[in-house]
């Protein structure tokens, strides 16, 4: 009877792995031939993306794209209809990513230098007009109002005087200034480097 038993239940224990091979369909079908199977079809649609795509150097700034010089991936259709077509991308062969890399290179340099260059304009900037402000002579009424506004071009001017630095006036941050007084201006030397100097508004009346 013992025997019996053990028979029985080692019998059942072989179902139960048997049923777990099984899908819902009754057909066996080992999980690793299906493991397999999926990493095939990741592989073959990897090939067909890599079939369809290109990486090419764009000889222009393209907003949805990237900047000039630039390495990226587009549909080989795109690069063939459109970018190429119009002068925009190269593809991406050896000659022409050397080409890049050295332009990128040069790019850098240049960047590096106006960077520089600014820095140096604003310790020049300071050290000249930071401890001794700006005095501007402006027409005012008997209340102190003034008759006219201090301008960016006035300011730069004043600058270039002093400190023998040209700043655009389009760099030039001028508070409102309505009456005579002590104000703070703020110049843009570089889109990393800013740099403000002091003016004294002082009313002149006739």
């Amino acid at each position: 009877m013992m025997k019996l038993l053990v028979a029985i239940t080692a019998a059942l224990a072989l179902a139960g792995r048997a049923a777990a091979w099984l899908p819902s369909g009754g057909i066996a079908r080992p999980a690793c031939r299906a493991a397999s199977s999926k990493v095939v079809g990741i592989q073959m649609k990897k090939k067909l993306k890599e079939n369809t795509e290109r990486q090419v150097v764009l000889v222009q700034d393209i907003s949805s794209l990237g900047q000039k010089g630039e390495i990226v991936t587009v549909k080989k259709a795109y690069f063939r209809n459109y970018l190429g077509p119009y002068g925009m991308a190269e593809a991406a062969t050896p000659e022409v990513l050397a080409k890049a890399e050295e332009e990128r290179q040069k790019r850098e340099a240049e960047l590096a230098a106006q960077l520089e260059g600014a820095r140096q304009q604003a310790a020049t900037i300071d050290a000249v007009c930071g401890s001794t402000a700006i005095t501007i002579m402006q027409r005012a009424g008997p209340d102190g109002k003034l008759f006219g506004s201090v301008t960016s071009a006035e300011i730069s001017q004043l600058v270039e005087e002093r400190a023998g630095v040209t700043v655009d006036k389009k760099n030039i941050d001028v508070p409102q200034i309505s009456e005579a007084g002590s104000y703070v201006v703020g110049l843009k030397l570089h889109p990393k480097v800013d740099v403000t100097v002091n003016i004294v508004v002082v009313a002149q009346q006739d």
